[in-house]
């Protein structure tokens, strides 16, 4: 059971994270359609957008299949954390979900109907992008921290939380490093799957540019998760983090491997970025970067048991 649930869980969150900053990286692409007067670039906007969308379906498809586990395992606390939250943010996150769909749809329908549009209908259109990606960074990461932070601490049973209570657990350093650390994420997931898209959709020189900033993005992101990992790891529970330091062989194992995985994962991004913008290279980072979001997710859940 543990093993199908560190593949759901990795799997939803590397969805989430595209899904998040993807139609981020589409505002960049459009711009930079309608700042060279390129229709391919339209194209491919639209095209990473469509593909965050089914990035968010496939993600919301993974995460109830990765709830009923945590229920098969009989952890209750959790879905008594999310109990607390059912009559505020639970019932309101249902109408966020809906909000980004219809934003990024609106994106989608708005420019797949004016493919020439004006100045202003590219603004907008571009603003509705935005207003997705960043209600879905700004709800969720937070949302989910704060429940699994009051499941591990066995504080699921209880009143509603209003949201007075709620923004001050948000502003426990848990929750803050962690919401930090799913930002940054994003950013790196979708840099090469922007990267990977731009293959066979663009022409060579708007492919190596996209590459290029993909790569450099990405790179960014994983240098600055070394002070935000270790910040983050620094506020997990005193059980959490003495199995991770050696208290659990298992998570301690996964933990050296999955640091070792992300600082080679550095290497392999600064080659695609400055050296070798190739299809191959790019496959070789995001496969990189996919493992090691699969070792962190394996070395959270053992740190657990």
């Amino acid at each position: 059971m543990i093993f199908l649930r560190i593949l759901l869980l990795a799997a939803h969150l590397a969805g989430m994270n595209f899904a998040a900053a993807g139609p981020l990286a589409a505002i960049w692409i459009d711009a930079r359609g309608a700042k060279q007067g390129a229709p391919s670039l339209f194209a491919f906007a639209k095209a990473v957008t469509w593909s965050s969308l089914a990035a968010f379906v496939a993600a919301m498809l993974l995460g109830g299949l990765n709830g009923l586990a945590i229920w098969a395992g009989g952890e209750w606390q959790f879905f008594a954390a999310l109990g607390r939250f059912w009559d505020t943010k639970i019932f309101f996150g249902w109408w966020e979900l809906a909000f980004y769909i219809a934003c990024v749809g609106g994106y989608l329908f708005w420019r797949t109907l004016r493919p020439a549009a004006t100045r202003w209908e590219r603004i907008i259109s571009r603003f509705l992008l935005l207003l997705a990606g960043t209600n879905l960074l700004y709800h969720f990461p937070p949302l989910f921290a704060v429940i699994q932070m009051l499941a591990r601490e066995g504080a699921g049973e209880g009143a509603t939380i209003d949201s007075s209570e709620f923004r001050s657990l948000m502003a426990t350093p848990h929750v803050i490093w962690l919401s930090v650390h799913f930002l940054l994420a994003s950013i790196a997931v979708t840099g090469l799957m922007t990267a990977r898209l731009a293959f066979g959709r663009l022409d060579e020189a708007e492919t190596d540019l996209v590459v290029s900033r993909g790569g450099m993005s990405a790179l960014i992101a994983t240098l600055s998760q070394v002070p935000i990992g270790a910040a983050f790891t620094l506020s997990l529970p005193i059980t959490e983090l003495r199995n991770l330091m050696g208290s659990s062989s298992i998570a301690t194992l996964t933990f050296v491997v999955a640091i070792i995985s992300a600082f080679w994962l550095m290497h392999v991004l600064a080659i695609t970025t400055f050296f070798q913008r190739t299809k191959r290279q790019v496959n070789q980072a995001l496969a990189t970067l996919l493992g090691v979001i699969l070792l962190m997710t394996a070395a959270m859940l053992a740190s657990r048991l």
